[in-house]
């Protein structure tokens, strides 16, 4: 497949798990896009289930023909965030978009690739809230061979979703921790990232814990506990039946 056609699929479904897709998402810069346009699909739905006030077709029913016409509603930055929502995604797609080189050079560990993303998405994944069920978790889950037992036993989960990890798919789960979002993927074992067990930088450190199907990568903030949060995540996956 070549990068015009890979777009073109990209642009009508950033999800696609057809054979030749996947394999053209593992080129860097395709996979740099296929992130962009991943965050923009989910950051755009988000933006368009503002819910109309209960009130609204009330009060339009009750204007009288002929009254004066009411100041418009002052906007609030509600409004402006569906309104700078949808102006970026017509602009977004309405042409090709280049990366720098730098941002999708490859990474030699499971930690430095956590770590990239965990930056990349950093917008989205610190104030997002999904109001995730294990339901929907464990179908994110369910490809990997693994389930989480209980929601009760790991907390409150944020955002559940797959991400392309080292040219392969992972899973990626936003937990609330101690003190900060804990960010958890499940990654198969056919990488060629090495499996550094800890890792950090100035801002967030973490744990690569190699499992019986799977890598388990635990990262977040430097005051979070991060052995806790793997112990507590480690402790609640099981196989899938």
């Amino acid at each position: 497949m070549d990068e015009l056609e890979f777009r073109r699929r990209a642009y009508a479904n950033p999800y696609d798990n057809s054979t030749d897709f996947i394999k053209a998402a593992r080129l860097p810069k395709n996979q740099a896009l296929l992130i962009e346009l991943q965050a923009l699909d989910f950051q755009l739905t988000n933006a368009l289930q503002e819910p109309v006030p209960a009130q609204l077709l009330d009060r339009l029913l009750a204007i009288p023909k002929g009254s004066v016409t009411p100041a418009p509603p002052r906007l609030t930055w509600r409004h402006l965030a569906i309104a700078a929502s949808l102006t970026f995604v017509l602009g977004f797609s309405t042409r090709f978009v280049s990366f720098n080189e730098t941002s999708s050079a490859p990474f030699s560990s499971m930690g430095q690739t956590a770590m990239a993303h965990v930056y990349a998405e950093s917008a989205l994944t610190q104030r997002i809230d999904e109001q995730v069920t294990l339901a929907s978790v464990n179908a994110k889950l369910q490809p990997y061979g693994t389930q989480l037992q209980s929601l009760t036993d790991v907390g409150h989960v944020y955002y559940a979703n797959h991400c392309l990890f080292d040219n392969g798919p992972a899973a990626h789960l936003v937990i609330q921790g101690e003190q900060q979002r804990v960010h958890v993927f499940v990654v198969p074992p056919k990488r060629t990232l090495e499996g550094v067990q800890r890792f950090s930088d100035e801002h967030y450190h973490g744990e690569v814990i190699p499992m019986d199907l799977n890598h388990l990568v635990v990262i977040s903030e430097k005051d979070e506990n991060i052995e806790l949060m793997a112990a507590k995540i480690q402790a609640s996956l099981k196989h899938a039946i």
